[in-house]
């Protein structure tokens, strides 16, 4: 497979090398040189799991620990930098150690909600609803990137392996729920990750009135949905902001006595009555659990509520159970599809019979009378450059009924 994606011509603007005076002027040292310089001194004095590390239980203990080891190398190296510099380097150094490196200044910027990377060289980022806008590269090389990858997969409850190089998992950066998508070689020409950021406070339907996501006409009429009978699909294309009306749907749903919700990533703010059964990602020996697991699971234990992020076409097997059941739960599900009502219904009904075959129109009667309603949500109108609008346009709901 070849990449045809062009080498910007500028790849390496960013990287230009940084110096420093060492040995009393003696000899110059590379400010990234220095960096790798304490973090060996700092493997060589603790190793990676040692028992100080991990009696190292608090941020500040670590920094503390990072800072005595900085200290120590610039004084073998006679080194004299300004407090400003040495604060600079200990958090560079603390970040690669014990953080995401780059990524976390990122992840501070709350109007930042997809980080893209395409290599060590290609990072870009959306602020709100806009489109990408290119950054310089974050990561020194491809080793730099997989070590940054594998910790934040590792704290997901997973691992970089050569066996899954397709990877889609969930984990919380700091008070913030983020969906980690990672494809590698060979099937991608380099490591690909796409890292959805949401906001910390959990969305409400008069939030997303606020905000300009949605009509308070639309949100009215989905208040009227949460709180009847019926089962409910959230359908629409990659971050057209399903997981978002979801959660604000989800807040607005009547209690229920056992109410659990699949998960792909653990993006959605759930409020505390409810269940999360999540992918598991196999590590080490231990095997994981898919979507459709996960769901026969939840179905196990008889819920009187179950949501389900997100219904896929490729997986139709997995929602067999959840229109053959006898006495099934109220369902909500978030599927990935165009937001045309024609269309969607047609792709819908194909999932049903695809489920189960031989059964004929069965499930898909099944599916209309579990599901009759569908939330579609779409982004129109999105500003053409970040740099005129960091907020871009909203990002409507339209609702549509499947009859």
């Amino acid at each position: 497979m070849t990449d045809d994606r062009p080498l910007r011509p500028n790849a390496d603007e960013g990287r230009e090398p940084q110096f420093v005076t060492a040995r009393r002027g003696t000899r110059m040292m590379s400010l990234a040189a220095l960096k790798e310089r304490i973090a060996d001194q700092f493997f060589e004095e603790y190793g990676e799991d040692s028992p100080q590390i991990r009696e190292a239980d608090t941020p500040s203990k670590r920094l503390r620990m990072v800072l005595e080891v900085a200290n120590y190398v610039l004084a073998v190296e006679s080194i004299v930098i300004s407090d400003d510099e040495r604060a600079g380097l200990v958090s560079g150094i603390y970040s690669d150690l014990f953080g995401y490196g780059a990524l976390d200044t990122l992840f501070l910027d709350e109007s930042i909600t997809t980080i893209s990377i395409y290599g060590a060289d290609h990072t870009s980022v959306r602020y709100g609803h806009g489109e990408l806008v290119n950054l310089k590269p974050q990561f020194e090389d491809t080793e730099h990137l997989r070590r940054v990858i594998g910790r934040l997969v590792i704290d997901a409850g997973a691992e970089l392996r050569d066996d899954t190089p397709i990877l889609e998992t969930g984990l919380r950066v700091g008070d913030r729920r983020a969906a980690l998508n990672v494809i590698m070689p060979p099937y991608a020409p380099v490591i690909s990750v796409d890292i959805r950021l949401h906001p910390v406070q959990a969305p409400t339907l008069n939030s997303l009135v606020e905000s300009g996501f949605m009509t308070a006409e639309a949100a009215a009429f989905t208040q009227k949905i949460a709180v009847s009978k019926y089962g409910v699909t959230i359908a629409g294309e990659p971050e057209s902001g399903k997981t978002t009306l979801l959660s604000a749907l989800a807040s607005a749903l009547p209690p229920a006595d056992r109410a659990l919700a699949v998960e792909r990533s653990g993006e959605m703010h759930l409020a505390p009555h409810y269940e999360r059964l999540m992918v598991q990602w196999a590590v080490g020996e231990q095997a994981g659990a898919s979507f459709g697991n996960q769901i026969e699971a939840a179905l196990a234990r008889q819920p009187d509520l179950l949501i389900l992020d997100e219904i896929r076409a490729d997986e139709p097997l997995s929602i067999a159970p959840l229109l053959s059941i006898e006495n099934p739960p109220r369902q909500v599900w978030s599927v990935r599809g165009v937001p045309d009502a024609k269309r969607l219904q047609s792709a819908l009904g194909m999932l049903a019979r695809r489920s189960a075959i031989g059964q004929g129109e069965k499930l898909v009667h099944a599916l209309y009378e579990r599901l009759p309603l569908v939330l579609t949500t779409a982004r129109i109108g999105v500003a053409s450059s970040c740099s005129a609008s960091r907020n871009g346009s909203p990002v409507p709901t339209r609702i549509t009924r499947i009859t």
